[in-house]
């Protein structure tokens, strides 16, 4: 897998068709299992991008890798948290990824109908989209996709297959040629009180603002292999 990486706020890639984006994803086809592991071998096609979460207290590094197929987005990620939080309370409590998107690539988030997908290691899923432009969200009564978040050695390890047209008119629906935008913000959570002591390590990737974001072009991939015929 090649890993793009950029520290803090560097541009690695300049996407061509938003201005906002500081990583433009080309999907490689692919397949993987979702559960929990960012194999290698099973992301070997994935394009990939890295950098130090931007607002993080202990300088962790995130992995973000993206596939698809015909069917489904394919998001992978990996970071180097010390631990594994486990808990949940409506995504408060407990390690958690958050994942949001500008389903229409305008450049900005929490335009309302957008959807927000969170992945814990209890839940662990939640399919929301935006209600309010501050980010307030509401869980969709059709809960669409799959998601794990697990330990893996060293590392904490989130996979992610989300339909790239559900049908469901809370959910986005891309087709070959559509660019997807989309913002990254990890919750590491060292203790379960209502309080937490310490604070939660919240950071974010690539960018702390609504507008600082990374994009993914969605792919359109024809079926190349014809059935052998005999004579």
């Amino acid at each position: 897998m090649a890993i793009a990486t950029s520290l803090l706020f560097t541009l690695s890639q300049q996407s061509p068709v938003s201005a906002a984006s500081f990583y433009d994803f080309i999907p490689g086809y692919g397949t993987p299992t979702i559960d929990g592991n960012v194999d290698a071998s099973e992301w070997a096609e994935a394009d990939s991008y890295a950098q130090v979460m931007v607002g993080s207290a202990t300088g962790l590094t995130g992995t973000l890798y993206v596939m698809q197929d015909w069917e489904n987005l394919y998001l992978g990620f990996i970071i180097n948290d010390d631990e594994l939080t486990v808990g949940d309370w409506y995504g408060i409590l407990g390690d958690t990824l958050e994942i949001n998107f500008d389903d229409d690539n305008s450049g900005a988030l929490y335009e309302v109908g957008e959807n927000k997908i969170t992945v814990d290691s209890v839940a662990p899923l939640r399919d929301a989209y935006y209600v309010n432009t501050s980010g307030g969200s509401s869980m969709d009564t059709q809960q669409d996709g799959q998601g794990y978040l697990t330990r893996q050695g060293g590392y904490n390890h989130v996979e992610l297959a989300f339909p790239l047209c559900s049908g469901d008119s809370d959910d986005f629906c891309l087709t070959g040629g559509d660019v997807l935008g989309l913002q990254l913000q990890y919750n590491d959570y060292d203790t379960l009180t209502a309080v937490p002591t310490p604070a939660p390590d919240g950071s974010r990737m690539p960018g702390q603002e609504d507008n600082e974001l990374m994009t993914i072009e969605i792919q359109s991939f024809n079926n190349t292999f014809l059935p052998l015929i005999c004579h």
